[in-house]
């Protein structure tokens, strides 16, 4: 008998240990499944501030610039050229005149010259996004699905001017859009 209360005992002892194992686990995983949720609802975050003023506004009006001149673009792209070096300077001048001079009407009774003031505001925001995202505040992968799309369009069609303003001006100027935008190192075609 007391062979098997000895037996019983150290059954009991194991399975007290593993529990405690198991418990264990179980608790790190919630731990890490709460802090991806945070992470996520972080970048949620970043989606509604996307979608609300003065972001929206922005994007609206950069949306309206290059409606304005949409014949342009299309005859930029149907229009033969000698060369890639043609094509790249044609579409520099093109960009740079609709960022520095493009009238974009504010209200009824005012207007706005220019997209610079809408870049910088938009370029600001995604850089905060990377920021959040490199320091594994925001999660990377609802990042990348909700903001991708619209940073690897930003950063194509402004290309130009990101690159003039990043030697110009602002060393690193873009930077955080492009690593954002691509994430596989691939480029603007």
């Amino acid at each position: 008998m007391k062979r098997i209360l000895d037996r019983l005992e150290a059954i009991s002892k194991i399975l007290l240990i593993l529990g405690t194992l198991i418990g264990g686990v179980w608790a790190v995983v919630e731990y890490f499944d709460k802090k991806h949720d945070a992470r996520v609802a972080e970048t949620l975050a970043y989606v509604r501030r996307l979608s609300s003023d003065p972001l929206l506004a922005a994007q609206t009006r950069i949306g309206i610039a290059w409606y304005a001149v949409r014949d342009r673009v299309r005859a930029l792209e149907t229009t033969p050229v000698a060369s890639a070096e043609e094509f790249a300077s044609r579409k520099r001048q093109l960009v740079m005149m609709v960022v520095d001079k493009a009238v974009v009407p504010l209200s009824a009774s005012t207007a706005q010259k220019g997209l610079v003031s809408d870049l910088d505001l938009l370029i600001g925001f995604f850089a905060e996004l990377q920021v959040c995202v490199d320091a594994k505040l925001c999660d990377r992968l609802t990042a990348n699905s909700y903001f991708q799309p619209y940073a690897k369009r930003l950063y194509c069609v402004h290309e130009p001017f990101i690159a003039w303003k990043d030697s110009s001006y602002s060393r690193g100027y873009g930077n955080e859009l492009r690593k954002l935008a691509f994430s596989n190192g691939e480029r603007c075609s």
